[in-house]
């Protein structure tokens, strides 16, 4: 795998929109079509393509209220078609690399339905914890996690 991030731009933001995940998960997550309009016309979130060499296999985005001490992961998806490979597992630190290289925050942010249990599974592997609190923001509701991040 030669796993690289790329912002969405003009040259990619269609094959961005067109990543989709499985029928019994788009409840879980807001299409990618949404978040790229969220985007762009909301400027405190950005849009980034997650790529194996020139094949986009997910999309994340992030940004949000960075008032407080901490940013949002707030999407983090990988395509139907690559699910089960093993990406999700090498692109969230990636991700988590890239938002600590543009912010300088103490905490990052996500939010995760109760009912997929496998998200959240794969964010505690990877320190996120549930912090009690409730993400009623968007279209998706999901009980918030956060990690504690250590800048260089």
């Amino acid at each position: 795998m030669d796993l690289r991030i790329r912002e969405v731009t003009a040259e990619n933001w269609l094959s961005t929109a067109l990543l989709s995940v499985e029928e019994d998960q788009k409840e879980f997550i807001e299409s990618n079509s949404f978040s790229l309009a969220q985007s762009m016309f909301e400027p405190e979130w950005h849009s980034i393509g997650l790529y194996d060499k020139e094949t986009i296999v997910g999309y994340a985005m992030y940004g949000g209220n960075i008032s407080h001490e901490g940013i949002w992961l707030d999407r983090f998806m990988i395509d139907k078609h690559y699910q089960g490979k093993g990406y999700a597992k090498r692109f969230l630190p990636l991700v988590i690399e890239h938002i600590k290289s543009i912010y300088q925050c103490d905490t990052l942010y996500l939010s995760v339905s109760p009912e997929n249990k496998a998200a959240q599974a794969l964010y505690e592997k990877f320190g996120f914890y549930l912090n009690g609190e409730v993400d009623n923001s968007g279209i998706v509701a999901g009980l918030v996690m956060e990690l504690k991040i250590s800048q260089p």
